[in-house]
């Protein structure tokens, strides 16, 4: 089943086009709204996390995001907007120092967004979209511990690839442990009313970090282990970098959780990232499908990789912090401002 969405507005509606799912379908009164708000307009964005500098890789998706997607599908100049989201849902990682760094670079480059916008300035429209998952018994509040999430994944995918093969997971990954069970898990068959009383509680610091987390209730025998009840939020008592935001939550989304309603808020027509991601289709639509939100198309697209030159934020990070380079902006580095100091010009 394709994923629908209005093409009357691109000349090529076959220019991005990726794996298709029965989740992604939209209704027609979606259709009809995301219309009503978009007219002519065709929306893409760009939403880097604001826990490093912009690399050369970056660069790449800028460009795809702010142009190239336009000329596929045959947009007119006058129709394309792009939003510069910071996808700030992580505030361990982040700080002000990126979320400028950031904006300096897009602006050096160029491009021009319709608006910048915050995954943060979400926040209580994202958790009223997991109170209502909670009430629709798709979400509940889980005290598994991380060693016990990662022994439950294991079982979930070892008796996905049987199935893939033939074989009987009873056999070849059995269940054991009565109630204590790795699957279905000790807390996902738990009643809306514990779960609500206990994300309440979450929110108001009542627990320490670890002790609960609110997972979706997706689907245990799927082959996408993307699909193992992800983890929804997270309990962290790190004060966040958006000074709006600040200390004013204990709770924080995950990246799988946010992006797409974020997405399907800011009326998005085309999702674009890496085919890295290409996996994460599922939990995308199924999050926006049990919500009945307005789904955009997704096209993922080859990572950018040069030879001999390191890509990964973590690593580059790990490169700034053990004093091999003088900082993010060192000529040596492949991130933008390195790039710049290095000499080379925007073009």
């Amino acid at each position: 089943m394709s994923e629908s969405t209005d093409d009357s507005n691109v000349a090529n509606a076959n220019a991005l086009v990726g794996r298709e799912l029965e989740w992604a379908k939209n209704s027609p009164e979606l259709l009809k709204k995301h219309a009503e708000v978009n007219g002519p307009i065709v929306r893409t964005r760009f939403p880097p996390e604001p826990n490093g500098y912009l690399h050369i890789g970056h660069a790449k998706s800028m460009n795809m995001n702010f142009s190239l997607a336009f000329e596929k599908l045959g947009v007119p100049p006058e129709n394309r907007r792009t939003i510069f989201r910071y996808d700030d849902t992580n505030p361990e990682a982040e700080s002000e120092e990126y979320i400028t760094s950031i904006y300096k670079d897009l602006t050096y480059l160029g491009w021009k967004p319709e608006r910048t916008t915050y995954s943060s300035e979400n926040f209580s429209t994202l958790y009223a979209h997991a109170v209502t998952l909670i009430k629709k018994g798709l979400a509940y509040v889980c005290d598994m511990t991380k060693n016990e999430m990662e022994a439950q994944r294991d079982l979930a995918r070892r008796r996905a690839m049987a199935r893939n093969v033939g074989k009987d997971p009873d056999v070849e990954a059995p269940i054991t442990g009565g109630p204590e069970a790795l699957l279905p898990g000790r807390n996902r068959d738990t009643p809306p009313e514990r779960n609500l009383r206990l994300f309440e509680n979450m929110r108001r610091g009542m627990y320490k970090e670890g002790q609960y987390t609110l997972r979706l209730k997706m689907d245990f025998e799927s082959a996408n282990p993307n699909m193992y009840d992800l983890v929804a939020y997270r309990i962290k008592y790190v004060r966040h970098p958006h000074a709006p935001i600040g200390d004013g939550w204990c709770i924080y989304p995950a990246y799988d959780f946010t992006h797409g309603i974020c997405d399907s808020i800011e009326e998005i027509d085309y999702s674009i990232c890496t085919l890295e991601f290409e996996t994460r289709r599922e939990p995308y639509f199924w999050i926006l499908w049990a919500l009945d939100l307005f789904r955009p198309k997704v096209y993922e697209m080859s990572r950018l990789n040069l030879a001999y030159t390191v890509l990964s934020k973590r690593r580059l990070l790990k490169l700034v912090n053990s004093g091999y380079v003088r900082g993010w902006n060192d000529p040596r580095m492949p991130t933008i401002s390195g790039l710049r100091r290095r000499g080379y010009t925007a073009e």
